[in-house]
């Protein structure tokens, strides 16, 4: 066998990376190599310090006890013949190097070492990574230990090899060494243990994952449960199959919570369809109260009534009264209720029924809405309950050509005179309180004169209240001027004011329920001039 001579044997120590010392005990003198002095920082001119005396200097506080055990149990006369540690040695530039340190010895007669050499690998590299994979390892078994679904692993043969504890709890064991060789046909029914047999078979013959699956446990002789299951295939570094691994969370509680949520919802679900319909048939008889054209009325002036009402959801707290008081007069309400729905509905129904009982005096307009007023004060207050509702009431008499109108809290109305829109006069009407807040609030009547107008439009507050993208509300004013730069079109001034506000509103819809009622006026010159 061939020898390897100087040269080759220093290529071999070259290769593996390693320092090299020799301990000369009869002389006590100690040598390195060049790398180990340049593990150690120092270089051939520097002094190094020994690497086996004053040890409590040179390595790390925690491994000096250590290392000195070692050395004494080694240098006995019945000592070994090698020697290994790791330490941490203390390096001049302040860190610690993990040393790997090796050696041998020749003994005399009696036993004593008389030289000792060895070598030396810096393996700090090495100990980080270690130490840093020791502590993934404790993160991740502190991970799955404190969480509460299922972690485990399973061989070829679907028996366990590892498992977090709530695994083990789950099939009644107290920790989770004592799963370990089991398979699911130790504690579930043999059809669900077959079947999660059939599925980890699969994943591991296609080496696809087993998402999400939902199913139903059935264990031997105890009530079922439901889980959420991942099964995934278990690769070795080169891809091989070691087995699968799974994640199981256990929804039972939230699988019968559903199930009595849908009883439960089945229940409300027909209740609700109920009230669908009963709020449909509501709607329909509210709608169809609503006179959907109002008669004109004829003398010295004709008046031809238009209206429009957009409710917001189905019920309306907006409505509009047509109440023929005589063949040349004829009282129109409009009402706008405090909020929407079921609610402003029941307020609506309240007013119409006393509207019914005031037909004497539906021709003077103040002392409408003040018999209004008291009856709806007093309905609220036997209730208990806040509402109210803005008011404007008007009688058209075209014989005497005149609209008397008061106002409880309701926008002004606007007026049309020589093709031009602006708000009536404010001071011509004087607001009073909205109905159904003070009992005794008094009104005030207003007179305006038909030959002063063209037309007269009465609304609610939905038709100016819409939102543009910018958050910025219409307005009265700014859908005023939008009326007037549009006179060329030929739509009524109703349909005019509804197109606007959907057309600036940011959602195109209103935010609101709508009521519009437009009364156009035209002299009729005979009849005028005749009884003048």
């Amino acid at each position: 066998m061939h020898e390897p001579d100087n040269n080759s044997l220093e290529l071999a120590l070259r290769a593996s990376n390693e320092g090299i010392w020799k301990w000369d005990l009869s002389e006590n003198k100690i040598h390195y190599s060049p790398l180990l002095l340049k593990f150690m920082g120092n270089s051939p001119e520097q002094p190094a310090p020994h690497l086996f005396e004053n040890i409590e200097n040179t390595y790390h506080p925690d491994d000096v006890a250590k290392l000195q055990s070692i050395l004494t149990d080694f240098m006995l006369t019945s000592g070994n013949e090698t020697f290994g540690a790791d330490c941490r040695y203390n390096h001049p530039d302040g860190s610690p190097r993990w040393f790997r340190i090796r050696g041998a010895c020749n003994r005399d007669n009696s036993g004593a070492p008389t030289l000792i050499a060895g070598s030396v690998i810096d393996i700090t590299q090495r100990k980080k990574s270690e130490l840093l994979l020791a502590e993934e390892k404790h993160l991740l078994n502190l991970l799955t230990e404190s969480i509460p679904i299922n972690i485990y692993f399973k061989d070829v043969e679907s028996k366990f090899v590892m498992a977090n504890t709530a695994t083990a709890q789950k099939v009644g064991l107290k920790c989770a060494k004592d799963i370990i060789g089991k398979t699911d046909h130790d504690f579930f029914d043999p059809i669900h243990a077959d079947s999660s047999r059939k599925d980890e078979v699969m994943v591991m013959f296609t080496k696809e994952n087993l998402e999400g699956a939902l199913e139903k446990e059935v264990w031997d002789g105890h009530a079922e449960t439901w889980c959420i299951t991942s099964k995934h295939p278990w690769l070795d570094q080169n891809g091989k199959i070691k087995g699968t691994f799974g994640v199981t969370n256990d929804v039972s509680e939230i699988v019968h919570t559903q199930n009595r949520l849908k009883k439960i919802s089945n229940i409300y679900k027909k209740r609700n369809d109920q009230y669908i319909e009963e709020l449909k048939l509501a709607t329909e008889v509210q709608q169809a109260i609503l006179a959907k054209k109002i008669p004109s009325l004829t003398n010295n002036f004709t008046a031809t009534f238009s209206v429009s009402h957009t409710p917001m959801h189905g019920l309306a707290g907006d409505f509009y009264e047509a109440i023929p008081i005589s063949d040349t007069k004829m009282g129109i309400l409009m009402c706008d209720v405090m909020g929407h729905g079921v609610r402003a509905s029941l307020i609506v129904a309240m007013i119409r029924g006393l509207i019914s009982k005031e037909q004497a005096s539906a021709s003077i307009p103040q002392d409408f809405l003040e018999n209004l007023n008291k009856g709806l004060c007093h309905i609220l207050s036997k209730a208990g309950i806040t509402m109210f509702s803005t008011a404007i009431y008007s009688v058209i008499d075209v014989k005497k050509a005149t609209i008397t109108m008061a106002n409880a809290g309701h926008p002004i109305p606007i007026i049309k005179q020589k093709s031009h829109f602006k708000l009536t006069d404010p001071s011509s009407i004087k607001a009073g309180t909205a109905l159904g807040l003070i009992p005794n609030s008094q009104y005030n009547d207003s007179i305006l004169k038909l030959e002063d107008l063209d037309e007269i439009i009465l609304y609610t507050d939905g038709i100016y209240e819409v939102i543009n993208n910018k958050q910025e509300e219409l307005g009265i004013k700014n859908l005023i001027n939008k009326m007037n730069s549009n006179k060329t079109n030929n739509l009524s001034s109703i349909q005019n004011l509804s197109n606007i506000a959907i057309k600036y509103s940011h959602d195109q819809k209103f935010n609101d329920d709508v009521c519009l009622l437009s009364v156009k006026f035209k002299k009729n010159i005979t009849t005028w001039t005749s009884q003048k």
